[in-house]
């Protein structure tokens, strides 16, 4: 994502405290900006039509539909074990000099995620919503498709230095959605979720256009990326373990008996767990802002100038300094990111009580938003890491770490609901300590290291 970070630093460089609210405020917009937007439509949806129209039911079956079982949850857990791979495949390529190569690779990744995610959504979608419509059915399952496809066209659209155009892209397409769904009111949870499909192919075209523009090509659809020689199993499975590991606690408990309720078909939803949960990622906004930047304007400089300098046959002292520099970078970040989210939620905590209120919501909760909070904040530093690893070729070492976050979630969310609601998040939040005090000491050992293995093991 260089050409991001170039246009971030030359945003910072400007020497002003306005220029570097600035690039902090596009970081924001480009690490959070989409989840923010879809989230405040789909919240804007439910609110106008409870209470202007009325009609309660079917507007909550569509937010948890859209949150949880299309645009969270399936399509990312879906897409997670081919998005890392697609990003190695870009880098090596751009890093080569074939950009041409590009874009009939990803037209050939989204062919594959269009028939692919064809036959697992089509019968899983029959399965969850029997007691629906065949058109209900196609909804769902044409949604999915698209949303899939826009999150692989967004790994290479928030790269681009059309950054402004992307975020003005999400927004116009999620004003559509929800001036389609007063209009498609009538129509039921049908008009809404048309609303969404509508609204977000028209995303999926304008990231499109601004890929074809980067990236021209003479050639239209190639399958290059999945050769054996292209294709990285094990970025492959540390995506798919990453996502797993995020979305466990959840669908856990949706369908544990204590936990879950049913909301539509097959489909259940977590009174209990959800609402919290999702506040507390709402929280995280200042972090990944912090995250983005430092990864991609200042480790990724130092990362060049360290390879640029042993390729190009530097000097002991030369090479020293830079991996010195990549060190001070990561020990800044870490800091930064658990420093300045941890003072944004000491504020949360603080108006936590009169928040619930507004959103009427219980206050038993407030507990489990608690720790929830925590273990989001924990959460950002375990990415944080892993981009480091990814960025430092430890694919293997992010892969295991990413399992051990997936099982771990899983095995001590059950054994969090067993002990009770005062338990309910911990596991999420104690599997995540555990991956992130142990990558801690990895990137330590792995960057102290650098030079021996980057020149002996090579």
């Amino acid at each position: 994502m260089a050409g991001i970070g170039f246009q971030l630093k030359k945003i910072a460089n400007r020497g002003t405290l306005t220029s570097l609210l600035k690039a902090y405020g596009y970081s924001a917009a480009l690490s959070s900006g989409p989840w923010v937007i879809s989230m405040i439509v789909i919240f804007l949806i439910g609110f106008i039509n409870i209470y202007f129209f009325h009609s309660g039911a079917n507007t909550i079956k569509f937010q948890i539909i859209v949150t949880y079982a299309l645009m969270m949850a399936s399509s990312l857990i879906f897409t997670g074990f081919l998005q890392l791979p697609f990003t190695r495949y870009v880098a090596d390529r751009v890093f080569e000099g074939r950009e041409d190569k590009v874009l009939p690779n990803y037209f050939g990744l989204l062919f594959i995620i269009s028939l692919l995610g064809f036959f697992i959504a089509f019968p899983l979608s029959q399965w969850l919503f029997y007691d629906q419509s065949d058109f209900f059915v196609t909804l769902v399952v044409s949604t999915f498709l698209v949303l899939s496809c826009v999150w692989i066209s967004n790994i290479l659209a928030v790269s681009l230095r059309f950054y402004k155009y992307v975020i003005l892209a999400y927004f116009i397409s999620y004003i559509i959605i929800l001036f389609l769904s007063l209009l498609l009111q009538p129509y039921g949870i049908e008009g809404l979720l048309f609303s969404f499909l509508a609204g977000n192919l028209l995303l999926l075209l304008l990231l499109m256009i601004a890929i074809v523009k980067h990236y021209p090509s003479p050639y239209f659809i190639q399958f290059d990326m999945f050769k054996k020689q292209n294709f990285y199993w094990t970025l492959a499975i540390a995506g798919l373990a990453y996502n797993l590991g995020v979305w466990a606690d959840k669908i856990i408990f949706w369908y544990h008996p204590l936990t879950g309720t049913n909301v539509i078909g097959h489909l259940n939803s977590s009174m209990v767990y959800d609402m919290p949960i999702f506040l507390a990622y709402l929280s995280i906004i200042p972090g990944m802002a912090v995250f983005f930047y430092r990864l991609e304007v200042e480790f990724a400089e130092q990362y060049d100038l360290y390879y640029s300098s042993v390729r190009q046959g530097g000097v002991l002292d030369q090479i020293d300094r830079h991996r010195n520099g990549m060190i001070d970078v990561v020990r800044t970040s870490i800091r930064e990111i658990l420093t300045i989210q941890g003072i944004f939620n000491i504020g949360i905590l603080i108006i936590s009580e009169p928040l619930f209120e507004a959103l009427k919501m219980p206050k038993l909760f407030l507990p489990l938003f608690y720790i929830d909070l925590i273990g989001t904040q924990i959460q950002l530093g375990f990415m944080s890491i892993l981009a480091f690893l990814f960025y430092i070729d430890r694919r293997k070492e992010a892969m295991i770490l990413s399992i051990l976050f997936f099982v771990g979630n899983v095995l001590l969310t059950f054994v969090s609901i067993e002990l009770g609601p005062y338990f309910f998040g911990y596991g999420f939040a104690v599997s995540l300590l555990i991956v992130f005090v142990g990558s801690l000491f990895y990137l330590r050992k792995v960057l102290k290291r650098l030079n021996y293995e980057t020149f002996m093991l090579q």
